[in-house]
């Protein structure tokens, strides 16, 4: 019987070295621990790690003792390493902008970003395991306790096993507290960052949706941002706008359109195989109704000019003069004052639809606002120009303002 408990206790005490703790020793009680000596062998282990630390190779005591520097991609500096660096830190959604190998302050922005959700995952992962061993270690002291329960041990004056302690305690918690300590500067790359972005990182964590936020809903916004996706509006929080950018992103690289950034879509869209989104060269898309007397202004828009940013009264050309219909390039501004004189007259704000037919405001006698015709601004609403398109000063103002050459300008009844 004392030989078979012999073996249970041994076989109880390598686990529990094993698993890096060891019991602690009570001075009223025989413990497992001092039994079988594991604190002690706990002490050696100690004193031989502390002396295997000391021992540095070559190479390493020389890169400690500043014969060589560390690693470093910082403010600054440029080159091929930065450039790659870049490529990195837009791909996983860190930065935007371009690569162009020249390390400032979106790159230092980027590398912060990067070592903040590093630290993150870090932690998490260090949690994890913490739990994971005290989980497995429960287990172990329950099986422990339950395999001396299921013996009958005869009472001993030297060691009373059924008293025995059996508190557990880390001995590997100076060690860790080293590892977590870094001396890791903030939006300086070293080799570590470097390598956990080219090989470690983990595009996909969880599905991502409306509600969802944090830094992984905020590295999505910032790729979609820097692939056309997605306008604006980078804050860390999946509302319509970012629902919309993720359907966007679904639609055009062959994905169900749900609006959910789940495995799929978020494996593709931070790799290189994604495909990007047209990003318009004009922002706005112009057109005027003749029925309703009506401007209408639409911003691009996930994939199309469907938002409506603006609607404007207006006047166009009479039955006998009238605007004429279809699609055109517009010519852009061309002139802050218009003087018209063929018809002796003066509009502020003149931006040319086609030909000599303008976006322009109200009539003025004189190059003078004093001298306002008040019939043309009782006739915004309805038919009555030679063929342009007046507008209140306001509207023709904006339309001089925000609208480029080349901006398409749809005419319709």
């Amino acid at each position: 019987m004392r030989k078979k408990l012999f073996i249970i206790l041994l076989i109880a005490a390598a686990l529990l070295t094993a698993c890096g703790y060891v019991v602690v020793e009570d001075s009223d009680k025989v413990t497992i621990g001092s039994a079988f000596g594991l604190s002690a062998m706990a002490e050696e282990e100690k004193r031989v790690s502390m002396n295997t630390e000391c021992e540095l190779p070559d190479e390493q005591a020389e890169s400690d003792s500043g014969a060589s520097s560390p690693f470093e991609l910082k403010s600054g500096m440029r080159g091929e390493e930065v450039k790659a660096l870049q490529k990195l830190l837009k791909a996983y959604g860190f930065m935007h902008g371009k690569s162009d190998g020249i390390f400032g302050s979106q790159t230092e922005k980027g590398v912060i970003n990067a070592q903040t959700y590093k630290e993150k995952i870090d932690q998490e992962e260090a949690e994890m395991e913490r739990r994971e061993r005290i989980e497995k270690l429960n287990m172990l002291r329950k099986k422990v306790i339950n395999n001396l329960s299921a013996l009958s041990i005869e009472n001993d004056s030297s060691a009373s096993v059924q008293e025995a302690d059996f508190s557990m305690v880390r001995i590997s918690s100076e060690k860790e507290e080293e590892r977590t300590e870094t001396n890791t500067q903030a939006g300086v790359c070293d080799e570590k960052l470097l390598l956990y972005l080219k090989h470690d990182f983990v595009r996909y964590v969880e599905p991502l949706k409306k509600g969802s936020k944090g830094m992984d809903v905020k590295r999505l916004q910032t790729r979609l941002y820097e692939t056309n996706y997605l306008p604006g509006g980078i804050d860390g929080q999946f509302g319509n706008d970012t629902f919309l950018a993720v359907k966007y992103f679904q639609r055009l690289n062959g994905l169900k359109e749900t609006g959910i950034a789940d495995e799929k879509t978020q494996l593709l869209l931070f790799s290189e195989e994604m495909k990007k989104a047209e990003k318009p060269i004009y922002e706005y898309k112009v057109e005027i109704s003749i029925s309703k007397q009506k401007v209408y202004v639409y911003k691009w828009h996930y994939g199309s000019y469907s938002k409506l940013v603006k609607t404007m009264t207006c006047t166009t050309g009479a039955i006998d003069t009238p605007t004429p219909l279809g699609t055109f390039k517009m010519g852009g501004p061309c002139g802050r004052w218009y003087y018209f004189k063929k018809f002796d007259c003066w509009a502020q704000y003149a931006s040319r639809i086609v030909g000599g037919i303008l976006f322009h405001s109200v009539i003025y006698s004189e190059k003078d606002v004093s001298t306002l015709r008040q019939g043309t601004v009782s006739a915004l609403g309805s038919r009555a120009s030679h063929g342009c398109v007046r507008l209140s000063v306001e509207n023709a103002q904006w339309i001089y303002t925000n609208i480029p050459a080349g901006t398409t300008c749809r005419v319709y009844n």
